[in-house]
C-alpha cells in the first residue's frame, strides 16, 4: 500500500473516531462544553451542560414546537416565582385578541424573547438579551402623554427604580401613596422576625434555674392557656435532650461536640446525633447506629425536617444543581455492543458548586470549597446561628459589597446586637438582607434560602427587608443607587427616584 493510501486510511479512521466520539458525547454521556455556541448567563453557566434542562424538543423539532418547549422549561424553574411577584406582564396578557399589534412587536408571549441564551455579548442585567427601549412597544403614549416622563430616556424604565417587567410588587401605585410620608428612619428600627429568630425565648427558659416555671411563664407570654400551661411546659421540658442523653458511636460523642450539640436548637428539639447522623437506626440499637452512620449527613436528611428553607435553597445560585427538575444523566445505551463501545462516555452527576467557578469575586484562599451543601455555612452542632448570617458569607465573597458591609452602620447595629448593647432584630446581617424571613401565618415565618430571591430587581427587597426600618422612598432611593449598593448603604442616596412624588401628584388631578 502507498504512503498516500496509508495516509488516507489513517485520516478517514482519525476522521471516523473523532465523530464517534462526538456523537457518543452528543447523544450518550460525556462533557458536553465543547458544544456551546457561547456563554450562558450568570446564574444557568452552572448548568450549562445539563443540555436536556432547557433543550427538551426533538432534533427535526419545528421552530414554534422549540420555542414552546424552551418556554416550559423556563416555567419548570420559574413559575412560582413569576406567581409570589405577581407578574405584571403574564403570557395570558399577550394571547388577548387586542393586544396582536402589540405582540408583533414584542413577542412577550415567550421568555426567549427577551432573555436568550448563549450570547454574551447581548446580554444586560437580568439576562435581558433585547435592547432596553422594549417598553416603547406598548407604552409609547406613556412617555407621550405624562408630563413627569418628559426628558427621560427609553432605556430608563426599568433602571431608575421605577419599573420591571415582571415584578412591581414593591412599587405600585398605592404602595407609594400609603408609604408616602414616611420618614427615612423608623424612631425605633427593628426586624420583627429577626428579633423573634434571634431570641431565642424557649432556650433561655429551659437553661434557667427552674425550667418548668419559666417554660410555664414563656408559654403563658405566648397566648397559651394558663390551665395548660404548666402541662405545656413539662411536654417542652420532656422533649428537651442534655449532654448525657447524647446517643452515638464509641468514639464520636467527644465532650466538645456533645456540648455545643446539648445547646442547640436540636437539643432542645429533641433530635439526637442518630436523627441526622443515621436516621434509619434505632436508637438503642448501637450496632445498627453504628453501621449507618453518616459522618457529614447531606441535604436531603436535612430536609426531612427543613423543607421549605431546603427547597428554597435549591431555587438559589449556591445549589441550583440540585434542582429537583434539573434531568437525571444519561443512562447507557441498552444493547450490550452499543454500551460497551460508549463506556468512555459517561454522564457524571452534577456535583456541589465549587467557589472558584463563580463569576463573581471570591476570595482565593475559598477556591476549592463548595457551596451547595447546608453544612458549608451552618454548624448543626451550634446555638448561634450568627456564622452563616455573616461570617460564611464573608469568607468566600470578596467583592466590594461584601468588603464595605464591615466598616458600614448595618455592621455597627449588628455588632451592638451581639455585644448585647442593643434588642435583637436591631442589627442587619447578610442573611437579613439576601435571605429575608417570610412570614407564614400566625405570627409564624420561614427564612428563605434563596440567596438571589431579592437580588433582581433589588426592589424586592423593599417589602420583607427595608420598610421594617427605613420610609420608602429613603429605600427607594438607596436602592437606586449602584455607588451606594457597592458601598453597602455607607452614606446617603446621591439622587432621589421622584416614583412617590408622580403618584401624589396624579391623586391631586395630574398625570
Amino acid at each position: 500500500m502507498s504512503r498516500n493510501a496509508l495516509l488516507w486510511c489513517l485520516w478517514v479512521g482519525l476522521t471516523l473516531a473523532a465523530g464517534g466520539a462526538l456523537a457518543s458525547i452528543a447523544y450518550v454521556g460525556g462533557a458536553r462544553d465543547i458544544f456551546l455556541i457561547g456563554r450562558t448567563t450568570g446564574a444557568h453557566h452552572q448548568i450549562e451542560v445539563a443540555c436536556e434542562a432547557c433543550h427538551t424538543s426533538g432534533f427535526f423539532a419545528d421552530r414554534v414546537t422549540v420555542r414552546k418547549d424552551m418556554n416550559k422549561a423556563c416555567l419548570t424553574c420559574h413559575e412560582e416565582e413569576l406567581k409570589e411577584a405577581d407578574d405584571s406582564h403574564p403570557v395570558k396578557k399577550f394571547r388577548d385578541p387586542r393586544n396582536v399589534a402589540r405582540r408583533a412587536e414584542l413577542d412577550a408571549l415567550y421568555c426567549i424573547t427577551c432573555h436568550a441564551e448563549h450570547v454574551p455579548e447581548e446580554t444586560r442585567v437580568g439576562a435581558v438579551t433585547l435592547p432596553m427601549d422594549y417598553c416603547m412597544a406598548c407604552h409609547q403614549d406613556v412617555y407621550e402623554n405624562r408630563p413627569t416622563h418628559k426628558g427621560y430616556g427609553f432605556e430608563t424604565c426599568a433602571s431608575a427604580g421605577c419599573h420591571n417587567f415582571h415584578d412591581n410588587t414593591a412599587l405600585y401605585e398605592d404602595f407609594l401613596l400609603r408609604h408616602a410620608s414616611e420618614p427615612d428612619f423608623a424612631a425605633d428600627p427593628v426586624q420583627p422576625f429577626s428579633a423573634a429568630a434571634r431570641s431565642h425565648p424557649r432556650l433561655t427558659a429551659i437553661l434557667s434555674d427552674d425550667p418548668v416555671a419559666s417554660l410555664k411563664a414563656y408559654l403563658e407570654n405566648a397566648g397559651t392557656a394558663p390551665d395548660e400551661a404548666g402541662e405545656d411546659a413539662r411536654t417542652a421540658l420532656a422533649e428537651v435532650l442534655r449532654a448525657g442523653d447524647a446517643v452515638a458511636p464509641d468514639g464520636l460523642a467527644t465532650p466538645g461536640v456533645v456540648a455545643a450539640w446539648a445547646a442547640s436548637k436540636h437539643a432542645t428539639s429533641g433530635v439526637n446525633c442518630g436523627g441526622c447522623h443515621a436516621p434509619e437506626a434505632a436508637p438503642a440499637d448501637r450496632a445498627a447506629l453504628a453501621a449507618a452512620w453518616t459522618p457529614s449527613p447531606g441535604m436531603e436528611t436535612c430536609r426531612d425536617c427543613h423543607k421549605r428553607e431546603t427547597d428554597t435553597f435549591r431555587e438559589g445560585r449556591h445549589a441550583m444543581r440540585f434542582h429537583p427538575a434539573l434531568p437525571e444523566p444519561r443512562k447507557a445505551p441498552e444493547n450490550a455492543v452499543l454500551a460497551a463501545l460508549t463506556a468512555p462516555f459517561r454522564d457524571v452527576p452534577l456535583t456541589a458548586m465549587t467557589v472558584d467557578e463563580a463569576r463573581i469575586p471570591m476570595k482565593p484562599d475559598a477556591h476549592g470549597e463548595t457551596v451547595g451543601t447546608c453544612g458549608q455555612c451552618h454548624a448543626p452542632h451550634q446555638p448561634d446561628l450568627a456564622t452563616a448570617a455573616v461570617e460564611a458569607c464573608a469568607s468566600c465573597h470578596d467583592d466590594p459589597h461584601t468588603r464595605a458591609y464591615f466598616t458600614s452602620p448595618h455592621f455597627r447595629l449588628w455588632e451592638a446586637e451581639r455585644d448585647g448593647t442593643a434588642p435583637a432584630g436591631t442589627g442587619v446581617t447578610c442573611g437579613d438582607c439576601h435571605m429575608p424571613k417570610i412570614e407564614l401565618r400566625r405570627g409564624r415565618f420561614f427564612v428563605t434560602h434563596n440567596q438571589n430571591a431579592t437580588l433582581r430587581p433589588n426592589e424586592k427587597m423593599i417589602r420583607p427587608v427595608c420598610l421594617n426600618c427605613h420610609g420608602l422612598s429613603f429605600a427607594i432611593d438607596a436602592l437606586a443607587d449602584p455607588e451606594l449598593v457597592e458601598r453597602n448603604f455607607n452614606g446617603r442616596p446621591s439622587a432621589h427616584v421622584p416614583s412617590i412624588d408622580w403618584a401624589r401628584s396624579r391623586t391631586e388631578g395630574g398625570k
